[in-house]
C-alpha cells in the first residue's frame, strides 16, 4: 500500500476519459503510472459506470497496491446499508479488494443524516475494505462537523486561479491546520483559464518558457501546497503536466497568482441542498468559453 506521504501531487482524473479509444486511453494511464503518478479518483457516475468498468482493465495491468484510489458515494444513500452496497459495487466492477479512500461526493447524496453515512464508512475502515475516510464538496461548517467525529484524510473540492471559493471561506486553511490534504479538481477549469489569455499569465508563460497550464499547476502545487486531479487522454499532455513542477517561479509572479480571482464566481450563492441552483460541484463550470 502506498505511503500517503509518497502520493504524487498531480492525480489521475477519470471524469470524461476517452472510452471510444480504450487502447489509447489505457496506454496513457499506464504511462502516467510509469512516470510516477499514483493517485486516482473515480466515480460510478462517470459515463454511467463505464469508467469504473474500464478501470478493471487498468487494474489488470497495474497492482492495486501501487495506486492510491479514491471513490465517491453517489446519490442516493437512502439507508445505512447503501454505503457498503455502493462500495461493493466498486470493488466488484474493478475486481479489487479495497479502496484507499471513500467519500460522499456531494452532501445531498446522503438522504440519511450525513454523520450516519460516515459512521458506515468508518465501519468499512474497520473491516479493511477502506483505508481512509475523506470528504468532498461540503461547506466549511459540514467539514468541521465531520472532522469532529472522524479523522479525515483528504478533502476534494473545486479550486483554481479564477474560482477561490474554498480559500475565501477559510476551508483550505482549516484543511492545512488539521492535516487534511486538499485535492483540487477543475484546477485548470478544463482549459478555460488558458483560453482567457490573461495578459499576466501569458507573460509568465513566455518568461518561464512554459504553457499557461504548466504555470497554473506549478503555482497550485509548489506555492499553495495543494494536490490536483487532472484528466488527460494523451501521453503528450501527461508529460506536459508532470514537467510543470521542474521550475520555480519568482515571488512577485506567485503573488500575482495569489491575488487574482474572477469576482463573478464570488457572486454565486451555492445551493448546498440541490434545490435547483448552482451546486458547489458545478461552480467552476460557469462562464465557459466555447
Amino acid at each position: 500500500m502506498i505511503n500517503p506521504n509518497q502520493i504524487n501531487p498531480i492525480g489521475i482524473g477519470t471524469y470524461q476519459l476517452d472510452l471510444e479509444n480504450q487502447d489509447k486511453t489505457l496506454k496513457a494511464l499506464l504511462h502516467s503510472v510509469e512516470q510516477g503518478q499514483n493517485f486516482m479518483s473515480t466515480s460510478l457516475l462517470y459515463a454511467d459506470k463505464k469508467v469504473v468498468d474500464f478501470l478493471c482493465e487498468f487494474f489488470k495491468k497495474v497492482r492495486k497496491e501501487d495506486i492510491f484510489l479514491t471513490c465517491h458515494l453517489e446519490p442516493y444513500i437512502e439507508k445505512r446499508e447503501d454505503v457498503e452496497k455502493q462500495l461493493d459495487e466498486y470493488l466488484q466492477r474493478m475486481n479489487i479488494d479495497y479502496v484507499d479512500s471513500l467519500q460522499v461526493h456531494m452532501s445531498y447524496a446522503s438522504k440519511i443524516p450525513l454523520l450516519e453515512t460516515y459512521e458506515e464508512i468508518d465501519k468499512l475502515v474497520k473491516k479493511g475494505k477502506v483505508k481512509y475516510i475523506s470528504a468532498s464538496n461540503t461547506s466549511l461548517e459540514t467539514l468541521k462537523e465531520l472532522q469532529n467525529h472522524f479523522k479525515l484524510f483528504s478533502f476534494e473540492g473545486v479550486y483554481n486561479l479564477e474560482c477561490k471559493y474554498y480559500e475565501n471561506v477559510g476551508l483550505i486553511d482549516f484543511c492545512q491546520e488539521n492535516n487534511i490534504r486538499f485535492v483540487c479538481y477543475q484546477a485548470l477549469r478544463r482549459n478555460n483559464i488558458a483560453k482567457m489569455n490573461y495578459p499576466f499569465l501569458v507573460e509568465m508563460a513566455k518568461k518561464y518558457d512554459k504553457t499557461q497550464n504548466q504555470i497554473l499547476l506549478n503555482w497550485l502545487i509548489k506555492e499553495k501546497g495543494l494536490h490536483t486531479i487532472i484528466k488527460t487522454n494523451t501521453i503528450q499532455n501527461i508529460d506536459s503536466n508532470l514537467s510543470a513542477l521542474d521550475f520555480t517561479m519568482e515571488v512577485e509572479d506567485r503573488e500575482k497568482l495569489n491575488a487574482f480571482q474572477d469576482q463573478r464566481f464570488n457572486q454565486i450563492e451555492i445551493d448546498w441542498e440541490n434545490q435547483g441552483g448552482i451546486t458547489i460541484d458545478k461552480l467552476a463550470s460557469q462562464f465557459k468559453i466555447d
